[in-house]
């Protein structure tokens, strides 16, 4: 495993954080500056004003006739107020800044995942970096901000006591320096090891959380315990997790070795500095009150320094993570629209057609199918029917340009589909998946979100949850249209498999669109009311376009 530095990339990643504390939460970063100015101010002058007193408290013991030990301890109380008043308008600032980056990183990250390419999800690297951020990216790019103002803090703070002691003895600060170094690269190694099990185990990581998330849910469970494979899931779950842990700290261990001697020579860096002092003190080198101020100095830029060290190890776990987080929210999709895309007109069905098509999916090679021809002629209705894995979800996804042809065109009204604006495309379809969403909304608005652009139609709503099927569901439902399709909430209920299928087509049937494309839409369906539903397409979809997907022949 390669040792952490700081280099370029860090530093930019830095930067960039800086930055944008700054557009994310202005006030946040100048009430900390603020609070910051003010416990720097005060600690320079409570380090001055103490060893004044103490020189005076001295001579207070041959001479009673002193003076200034009243108004040096009032100004040492004083700087001591201004040192906690900025430490808490530190702390504000920090927690005004750490509520806005946990929406900003979080909006953020949702904003990407909807604007990454489609076969992205199944890249393994892409995959992995997902699986990273996912984790904890609501609050590991907050911390980070609050670490990059730290550091800026503890920087201004070193170079302000540096400068004070710089001017008596100077040689004071390189000593320091020298003997704090081999810390941070010990403990930078350290900070490395959490990611270690991401970058090494990123296959094995993501069957975990991919166990971890079915045991989660309620229908994975479902399986589970009635096949009895839950000790078998659960074991396997127990063994990755045992693996990636010995892995991390067998390396940890590694890491450590170094830890130990490296605070050994951070400690000596003070006590040499701090012997040379005392030998000049009593050489009558130096005044009580010069060797308390530098005494005191001493300690402050070696806790100052050992502050900006402190916070740089800090910084490396989170480092690594927006390393990841900057990596997916900067990938520019390569699916979009050309400059000057065709714009669909949406009063008509397209017409849709396939010219010599081959595809093969990334990183295979077997093709899926191999010059295919097909024309769909507006309002036509198409059935596609075959054995599974022959294609036909493939071709829906090449339709909706989630991939390109290997070969071949696709035209849309005799224009090609990659010149064609994608969004005045999608508005003239209405899709069912095999895997639709089956979203926590009440029933209205999980049919309602197949038009989400638009301010919902109860007219429609009606008439799609009629074509649906499931009009007659909702007036049984004690909370009618409110009710909720999650058994979890006060007035949810848990539809069953038919009954969500129904809801999912009542939601296609919701975006009047000019062309329905329905893949298996009735297999959790009984034979009636899958006949019910074809003869609605059938009667109210006649002059609208139908492709329909399904391994069935009814």
């Amino acid at each position: 495993m390669k040792r952490i530095r700081f280099p370029r990339k860090k530093l930019k990643i830095i930067g960039r954080i800086l930055r944008t504390s700054w557009r994310v939460r202005t006030s946040g970063v100048i009430i900390y500056a603020l609070g910051a100015i003010v416990e720097i101010a005060s600690t320079l002058t409570t380090l001055y004003a103490t060893a004044k007193l103490g020189g005076l408290l001295a001579q207070y013991l041959t001479d009673p006739t002193v003076e200034g030990i009243w108004l040096w301890l009032w100004i040492d109380i004083a700087a001591a107020v201004g040192i906690a008043l900025g430490f808490w308008l530190m702390s504000f600032g920090q927690r005004l800044l750490y509520f806005s980056f946990v929406s900003w990183s979080t909006n953020k990250f949702i904003d990407t995942l909807n604007k990454l390419d489609y076969p992205d999800f199944y890249d393994e690297d892409i995959r992995n970096e997902i699986n990273k951020v996912s984790s904890s990216y609501t609050w590991q790019i907050a911390n980070l901000s609050n670490y990059a103002l730290e550091l800026m803090y503890g920087i201004v703070r070193f170079l302000a006591i540096t400068l004070v002691v710089a001017q008596v003895v100077w040689w004071l600060v390189p000593l320091i320096i020298v003997f704090l170094i081999p810390s941070l690269i010990a403990e930078s190694r350290v900070a490395a090891i959490y990611w270690f099990v991401f970058n090494k185990r990123g296959d094995e990581r993501h069957i975990f959380w991919g166990l971890d998330w079915i045991i989660r849910q309620a229908k994975g469970q479902l399986e589970l315990r009635s096949m009895q494979a839950a000790d078998y899931v659960r074991d396997k779950i127990h063994a990755l997790n045992t693996k990636f842990y010995r892995n991390q700290e067998k390396e940890y261990r590694k890491a450590t070795r170094t830890i130990v001697p490296s605070k050994i020579l951070e400690v000596a860096g003070t006590a040499i500095g701090s012997i040379v002092l005392l030998r000049q003190f009593l050489a009558h080198e130096i005044t009580l009150d010069r060797y308390l101020f530098l005494s005191g100095a001493l300690l402050r830029i070696g806790g100052a320094l050992n502050a900006v060290f402190g916070t740089l190890t800090r910084m490396q776990e989170p480092l690594q993570f927006a390393e990841s987080y900057f990596n997916l929210i900067d990938r520019t999709p390569k699916h979009v629209d050309k400059p000057h895309a065709v714009q669909l007109s949406a009063d008509e069905p397209p017409k849709i057609e396939f010219k010599n098509v081959s595809f093969t999916y990334p990183g295979q090679t077997r093709p899926v199918f191999t010059n295919l021809s097909l024309t769909i002629r507006p309002g036509e209705h198409v059935a596609l029917v075959g054995e599974n894995g022959a294609g036909k979800s493939t071709l829906i996804k090449l339709l909706l340009r989630f991939y390109q042809p290997t070969s071949g065109h696709i035209y849309i009204n005799d224009q090609d589909l990659q010149a064609i604006a994608i969004g005045s495309l999608y508005t003239q379809l209405a899709t069912l998946f095999q895997d639709f969403n089956q979203y926590p909304f009440p029933i209205n608005e999980n049919i309602t979100v197949g038009r989400a652009d638009h301010k919902p139609n109860q007219d429609i709503l009606n008439q799609a949850a009629k074509f649906g099927g499931i009009d007659k569901l909702v007036r049984k439902y004690p909370h009618g249209w409110e009710t909720v399709l999650d058994a979890s909430f006060k007035k949810g209920i848990e539809p069953s498999g038919g009954q969500w299928q129904r809801v999912a087509l009542s939601r296609a049937f919701y975006r009047q669109a000019q062309m329905l494309i329905l893949d298996e839409p009735t297999s959790a369906i009984d034979a009636k009311a899958e006949y019910d539903i074809f003869n609605n397409i059938f009667d109210h979809y006649g002059s609208k376009t139908a492709l329909i997907v399904s391994h069935r022949f009814s």
